[in-house]
């Protein structure tokens, strides 16, 4: 694993890492994280990549982990659209650069799915994996889940932001800090029915333009991707080239899924392997689980 630093065309640069295959297939996969998130929750993930043969790149998101300004993340702009237009883009231009010819394929945790049909530069890929993403309007979720983001999005974001201008989330015990504006949009996004569309509607197009062969896993048991948001994400992407695995834990042997264990090591030999042999495989191609 090499440390490498990516520059964006904001002039700042984000923290990713290269897992170096010993022996490469000709082939690029980027790790886009979920909020949050650090890349250090995919390392495993990623070792396993390079280990079959693909060069695997993972990065933090500008305001998370190793990309988190030293001086004071109150200072730091970066909203959603940032993650995907100029971080996500920026890795995948830095990726396309190091490995020409490589084919590529984009792997999206929760908003990191949700990011890539946000994404220009997401066209050049030739596949998309989608991992538990979902648009998080706060109806789509049930019993105490649903309370639970309803008070995230209506009380505990806007609150704690506007007083402390970045959104203490590691102090309340929930995740990574968020740069104050990424915060307040994923409040707005999560509040209404059609997500970032009420306020980037142009990016309705920027999904449907995408066509790639992809794959979607969702799990009956994540209370954070509960199955009517992960299709309401896949409507928006109506033109992908899509498969779509929906599992119960029991029938892959396990307990609990939920939403992070599809990158736990004791995955490696239900999920990785089933992923890398999707990518592996030449193009099918399948109607659009959605089609025009």
């Amino acid at each position: 694993m090499k440390e490498v630093k990516i520059p964006t065309k904001e002039r700042y640069a984000l923290s990713a890492r290269h897992f170096i295959p010993t022996q490469s297939r000709q082939h690029t996969i980027i790790i886009s994280p979920a909020t949050g998130v650090r890349q250090d929750f995919y390392l495993h993930f990623a070792e396993f990549l390079s280990s079959v043969g693909f060069q695997a790149y993972t990065y933090d998101y500008s305001g998370i982990g190793l990309s988190r300004p030293q001086s004071s993340l109150r200072n730091c702009q970066a909203n959603l659209i940032h993650w995907g237009e100029i971080d996500l883009a920026a890795v995948i231009r830095y990726t396309r650069e190091r490995h020409p010819g490589n084919a590529l394929t984009l792997i999206g945790h929760s908003i990191g799915g949700q990011l890539i049909g946000a994404t220009p530069e997401a066209r050049h890929a030739d596949n998309i994996v989608l991992i538990a993403a979902q648009t998080p309007y706060w109806k789509h979720y049930s019993g105490f889940t649903g309370v639970k983001v309803w008070i995230l999005w209506y009380v505990l974001i806007p609150l704690f932001t506007r007083i402390m201008h970045y959104f203490p989330a590691g102090k309340l015990g929930l995740f990574e800090d968020l740069p104050g504006p990424a915060a307040l949009q994923w409040s707005r996004w999560g509040k209404t029915r059609h997500y970032m569309f009420n306020e980037y509607p142009s990016k309705l197009k920027a999904f449907s333009s995408l066509r790639q062969r992809s794959l979607a896993y969702s799990f009956s048991d994540d209370p954070y991707a509960p199955r009517e948001a992960v299709e309401d994400l896949l409507r928006y992407y109506r033109n992908l080239n899509l498969q779509h695995k929906h599992f119960r834990p029991a029938d892959a042997g396990l307990n609990a899924i939920g939403h992070f264990s599809f990158f736990r090591k004791e995955s490696k030999q239900i999920f990785w392997t089933d992923l890398a042999e999707w990518l592996s495989a030449k193009w099918v191609v399948r109607e659009s689980l959605f089609p025009s």
